[in-house]
Parts: C-alpha cells; sequence; structure tokens
C-alpha cells in the first residue's frame, strides 16, 4: 500500500518483498485505527476503481499514473544547509488552496491515490491547519507530507491524527552533529522528541534522508537505522544530493560507484533492524525497476507546471495546471507524449532520464527552449554535467 514500484522483475520480488511483509505487519497491528481506517479505506476504493480505470486507460490509449508529486510554495524557509529548494529563494508563488482541491480531485479521477507534498515546509505557512483541513477532506487519497518537522506543533499532530490520510515524511539527514550542523543548534532534540510522539500515538511516518559525500558513512551506518527504528519510523527513503544553483557545494555529489554501494548498503541495512524498511529509491529505479517519469508519475510545480518529475524541474509552457486539466496534460502533452514513446521503444522500461540517461532531456531543452518553461536553471546545468 505505501511502497508502489513499478515494473516488478523476479529480481525485485527476492530482494524487497521479504522486508515489505513488514510494513503489512505494521498496517495490521501497529498503526492507530484512524490511519488504518484510511489506509483500508483507500485500498479498497483503488480495487473498485480498478475495472473502469482499466476502461478508461485503454481508451485514452495509455497506461494511468500510480502517484502525484506536488511541489508547491518552493520558497521553503527552514533554511537546511545544501537543500535543493535553495534555488527558489526569491520565489513567493503557491497553489492557491481551490486549485490544490481541483488537482487532488483530477488526480483520483486518474486514480491516483498516493500524493506526495513536496517543496516548502508546511508548518511555516501561516495557513497550515488550513492545508492540513484541506487534505484531510480528501478522504480517497494518501498524502506523504514532507517537513523537516521543527514546526510541526502538537496541535498539528493532532490534526494529523484525526485526518489518518496524511502521513508525516520528516527529513533527517544524520544524527545529533550532522543535524544540527545542517538545520541549526538544537534542531536534532526537536526532531527526536517529534518522533517519540509520533511513535507513542502508533502514527506512521516516514524519513527522507539526502545523502551526500559527507554524510555517507553515517545515514548508512548501522547506529542510524537502528535509532530509527527504536523511534518508530516506517522506512528510510535515501535521495542523493543534487546542487539546484551556483552556490550548491558540487563537492558533495556522489559518485556512480557510491551510487551503487549505497544501493548494496541500504538492502543490507534492512537485515540490521526489526521493524524499518531501508530503501535507496533512485538505486531501485536504476537497478530493479524503472524510471517512472510520464507513464507512472506526474509532478505538478507551485506554479502549475506539470514536469516529468521533482527533479527535472522543466515543462511545456502550454502543459499548465491554470490552463489545462491534468488528464489532458498528461494524456496529451507533448513532453509527456515525447518520454512514453521513448520509453516504448526502449521495450517498456527506462533507466533515470535525468541521472542516468540524459540524452532525451538534452535534446529535448535544445529543440524546444522556446516553449518550455524552465523553473530552476540548476536543473538544466545537472543535465550537461557527466555523460
Amino acid at each position: 500500500m505505501l511502497v508502489r514500484h513499478y515494473v516488478q522483475s523476479q529480481e525485485y520480488r527476492r530482494r524487497l518483498v521479504p522486508f515489505f511483509r513488514r510494513v503489512a505487519w505494521r498496517t495490521l497491528f501497529s498503526t492507530n485505527r484512524r490511519a488504518f481506517s484510511a489506509m483500508v479505506r483507500v485500498t479498497l476504493g483503488r480495487a473498485l476503481r480498478w475495472l473502469p480505470m482499466t476502461v478508461k486507460a485503454r481508451r485514452l490509449g495509455v497506461r494511468l499514473p500510480m502517484t502525484l508529486q506536488v511541489a508547491d510554495e518552493v520558497a521553503c524557509r527552514a533554511s537546511c544547509a545544501n537543500c535543493c529548494f535553495t534555488a527558489f529563494s526569491g520565489q513567493r508563488e503557491r497553489l492557491d488552496f481551490a486549485t490544490l482541491d481541483r488537482l487532488f480531485d483530477e488526480a483520483l479521477a486518474l486514480n491516483v491515490t498516493i500524493v506526495y507534498l513536496m517543496g516548502a515546509d508546511p508548518f511555516y505557512r501561516d495557513d497550515a491547519d488550513g492545508f492540513l483541513d484541506l487534505v484531510a477532506r480528501h478522504r480517497g487519497q494518501l498524502f506523504f507530507l514532507f517537513t523537516e518537522g521543527k514546526r510541526l506543533t502538537d496541535a498539528h499532530l493532532e490534526r494529523i491524527r484525526r485526518a489518518g490520510n496524511i502521513l508525516p515524511t520528516i527529513n533527517i539527514d544524520g544524527l545529533r552533529d550532522a543535524t544540527d550542523r545542517r538545520k541549526g543548534a538544537g534542531s536534532f532534540e526537536v526532531v527526536d522528541a517529534l518522533l517519540a510522539k509520533l511513535h507513542a500515538a502508533k502514527m506512521p511516518f516516514l524519513v527522507t534522508t539526502m545523502v551526500s559525500r559527507e554524510n555517507f558513512d553515517e545515514v548508512t551506518g548501522a547506529a542510524f537505522a537502528r535509532w530509527l527504528d527504536d523511534r518508530g519510523a516506517w522506512m528510510i527513503a535515501y535521495l542523493p544530493y543534487t546542487p539546484a544553483d551556483a552556490a550548491a557545494e558540487r563537492g558533495l555529489v556522489m559518485d556512480e560507484p557510491m551510487r551503487l554501494r549505497l544501493f548494496e548498503r541500504s538492502l543490507g541495512l534492512n537485515r540490521e533492524v526489526r521493524r524499518l524498511v531501508v530503501l535507496d529509491l533512485l538505486g531501485i529505479e536504476q537497478h530493479l525497476t524503472a524510471c517512472p517519469a510520464a507513464a507512472y508519475s506526474v509532478t505538478v510545480y507551485h506554479d502549475g507546471t506539470v514536469t516529468p518529475c521533482p527533479a527535472a524541474t522543466f515543462g511545456d509552457r502550454d502543459g499548465n495546471i491554470h490552463r489545462r486539466s491534468l488528464e489532458d496534460i498528461y494524456v496529451n502533452g507533448r513532453l509527456y507524449r515525447g518520454i512514453r514513446a521513448l520509453r516504448a521503444q526502449a521495450g517498456g522500461s527506462l533507466a533515470c532520464l535525468f541521472y542516468t540517461d540524459k540524452k532525451f532531456f538534452r535534446e529535448y531543452l535544445s529543440a524546444n527552449r522556446d516553449s518550455v518553461n524552465v523553473l530552476n536553471p540548476g536543473a538544466t546545468q545537472v543535465l550537461q554535467e557527466g555523460p
């Protein structure tokens, strides 16, 4: 339910399914009543829509997406060092509640029941309570709400507990020294206390960890994983550090051998913990499944631009939810159709088009520079680096 990958090979099942059984067990026996009810409701709703959605997909001639990523209000005020959203520091635009409400409904009409709320930490918003209430009303979907955790109050936690369909996803990039260095003195104590509250309330929560050369050994070590396991985290999702602007520390980027080590080490860590599931998301896509862009997921940014994925921060100028429906852009958008055509040529499976095989995006940006909206020039810079 909470883990949704795309092309499941026999090797994928052999290496990962045993760990995912932990998630199923915790869903049944270690979840508060409201969260459990939300998971069951969303799962049953998706199952009941399976037949009409299958007919719809055949009529449209595309595979319907499985997840929606919303990178909203990207000018985050949390000020974590080396965050990928520092490139948007001057950007104050965001999707209003009415647009978000419509977007979630349009996603559900495509049977998208998993929504990742990324971008700025929502608990720095002056309307955070209203934002949580809006999300809670969409009872047919589960929302992974990304936050650094320091502004998440007891009142917010109570709203999340009552909603059931909101899963806090906490960014933690190391133990005490690393956390305080990146997020400010005292940050570790605040986050540690937050995890204890979530665990005591039996609220499912995940952890995202940005991995770089600087913190690689610490965050892939058994001590870090066991600490999160003891605090009740359900999953760690490793994400590679990617420079997003001119001020970023490019020397922190992992090379390919280190990324391979991250993939293998993440699998091994699952044997060091009791309940936690440890995932290297990019590694899984590269080695066991496939790139989800344009066929399994859809991403919407703060100004309404629909992009291929959260990392590839560009999209066609006419591919904007303020002007067209999400379904129309997903099915008929030129960039999305181009990626699906490339996927068909590759036999249905692609390596990551942003980190691994950059040719398509390079050529698309070059050929369509006048009709593409580039939200973050740092992304195009990454595409010009390496093979």
